[in-house]
């Protein structure tokens, strides 16, 4: 089963759709969500939110910071920060 995932900037969607996996950096480590994950709020650190999407293709997505949702019934919401260009 996947996971419907949103990830968001205040100025864009940057995913919006069906995951399968999410790895992310929290301040406390590497993360993976997978199906079923357990409800938790986690702050985001500097790196990638890697997405694997049904199709086994990967996304990935720098990050300055951010924080990760992962909500009831298989939805999890991502709140991030980007660089932003010079």
């Amino acid at each position: 089963m996947n996971m419907k995932l949103g990830v968001y900037t205040i100025e864009k969607t940057l995913f919006d759709g069906e995951a399968e996996k999410i790895i992310a950096e929290t301040s406390t480590g590497e993360i993976t969500v997978l199906d079923g994950h357990v409800p938790l709020v986690s702050e985001l650190t500097r790196g990638e939110i890697r997405i694997l999407d049904p199709e086994k293709r990967e996304t990935r997505l720098p990050i300055q910071a951010g924080f990760i949702e992962v909500r009831p019934e298989n939805k999890t919401v991502i709140l991030a920060e980007q660089k932003s260009a010079s």
